[in-house]
């Protein structure tokens, strides 16, 4: 068998003894170069919205099912042919930064997609090749959120930054209560940050131990942060 790219010409021996030249295509490098289309559709689709912050043990699952390989390949650093394009950086994004925490939820891994989907999601902010302001609102929120997930202060402050932006360029829109949570929510990420320099609720799973003001933060966490 001979592969080209995602074509193979396979040599098959008839009955006869004849040989012949089949060429078929790959499988897995034909449908990855398409499921990205199916990423956004699940999570972007009319009413999908539920699944995004109250998905729950069922949702996890579901994406388990679903996007399981997608997203071992995505922290891999697989998919890179993804990058090229707006919209398939953006199914990225969300392999790396949403999927992985509904996947592996509790444990390390689920912050291993962190650190290429900031790198995506800086593509979009630095404009060069993808732009940020030609997405819908939803899209942009995705694309923010790594930044909001960073224990970086830096990032923090560009979360916030950005969610300002949003709001502002959908007030008066039926988006505007919620973009006004979007603010507050990264308000809420950087103040944990600015104090901790990390955040609290991941030590656990990252085998961090607690400093005696973390333990006494998770111990007591204010409703504004749960």
């Amino acid at each position: 068998m001979v592969s080209y790219g995602n074509m193979r010409l396979t040599r098959l021996r008839t009955k006869r003894g004849t040989v012949v030249r089949v060429i078929t295509r790959s499988l897995c490098s034909g449908n990855d170069s398409d499921h990205w289309k199916n990423v956004l559709y699940y999570w972007f689709s009319p009413g999908a919205e539920k699944k995004w912050f109250h998905g729950g043990a069922q949702v996890d699952e579901e994406i388990r099912q679903k996007f399981s390989s997608l997203v071992e390949k995505a922290v891999q650093g697989e998919l890179k042919e993804w990058e090229t394009e707006p919209k398939p950086s953006l199914a990225l994004i969300i392999l790396t930064d949403q999927f992985t925490r509904s996947i592996f939820r509790n444990s390390a891994k689920a912050f291993s997609g962190d650190t290429r989907a900031r790198e995506i999601a800086r593509k979009f902010i630095d404009g060069k090749t993808h732009n940020h302001l030609e997405f819908h609102f939803a899209e942009r929120g995705f694309i923010y959120l790594p930044f909001e997930h960073s224990e970086s202060k830096e990032d923090q402050e560009l979360s916030v930054s950005l969610m300002s932006k949003l709001a502002e360029d959908f007030k008066g829109t039926q988006h505007e209560e919620m973009a006004k949570g979007y603010i507050e929510f990264a308000t809420r990420h950087k103040e944990v940050i600015d104090k901790f320099g990390r955040y609290p609720q991941r030590n656990k799973s990252l085998g961090r131990e607690n400093t005696p003001a973390e333990e006494e933060f998770l111990n007591n966490i204010p409703d504004r942060y749960k």
